[in-house]
């Protein structure tokens, strides 16, 4: 069989295989689009997925399958859709779906080309596009792995933000001497001023002093009163 014929058959099997998604430009040229499955949370719950297809473009080469066939790659992005969970937290809205990028197109294209490089002088297409397919699928699950260690990194901050709430501080040699010499300060200083309230009290005089001394105004009130008894006295005259 020769090359032509043997390119011929492969490109017939693989219309049978992918015929919804094989697309043929040419005799040597067709591209197959991988719809990619997307990745399962660990409590498989609902997930905004970025309904991705790996669009593998092939172009046999003149000596092909004894060459290598040449591989281009690139990303269709589909409808974010949501699969959904009633029970899960996942997913929610306003998440960004889980997707492949630029830099996971190179990581897939070295794929490619060692795979190509693995089954020469064999048609090699289909085992190319399923290997494609398995490690972009690995890549979307590891980027869901991921992202569910973050948002669990991020609630445990959380709760250890609201536990500190109710936690006082941990007591060391350290900050006890600290707190000990302003409570030292604190209780000299508190003296100092009971000291000067209690000297004011004692400077003051007792009520019986006020009135022994007539500092109320008693006595002069009573020595007032005889005084005007007396010119009232002789002030009368006897008729």
């Amino acid at each position: 069989m020769d090359r032509e014929e043997e390119r011929a058959q492969e490109l017939e099997l693989l219309q049978s295989m992918y015929p919804d998604e094989m697309t043929v430009v040419s005799p040597t040229v067709f591209t197959i689009a991988a719809q990619l499955e997307p990745p399962t949370p660990s409590n498989g719950g609902a997930l905004r997925t970025g309904n991705q297809s790996l669009l593998v473009r092939v172009e046999y080469t003149e000596n092909y399958p004894e060459t290598a066939p040449v591989i281009e790659l690139s990303l269709e992005q589909g409808q974010v859709e949501m699969v959904e969970d009633e029970d899960s937290n996942e997913g929610k809205v306003g998440e960004e779906p889980i997707v492949l990028d630029d830099s996971d197109l190179g990581k897939l294209s070295d794929k490619a080309a060692q795979e190509a490089e693995d089954n020469l002088g064999f048609p090699s297409v289909f085992a190319i596009v399923s290997s494609l397919k398995d490690q972009a699928e690995a890549m979307l699950q590891e980027k869901q792995v991921e992202r569910e260690r973050e948002r669990e990194a991020k609630l445990r901050e959380e709760e250890e933000r609201e536990q500190a709430k109710f936690r006082g501080t941990l007591v060391d040699r350290e900050n006890f001497f600290e707190w000990r010499r302003k409570f030292v300060a604190e209780m000299a200083a508190l003296a100092e001023k009971d000291d000067g309230k209690n000297e004011e009290i004692r400077k003051r005089p007792t009520g019986r002093e006020i009135f022994e001394k007539g500092l109320d105004g008693s006595k002069d009130s009573d020595d007032d009163g005889d005084e005007s008894i007396q010119q009232r006295v002789k002030n009368v005259s006897i008729s």
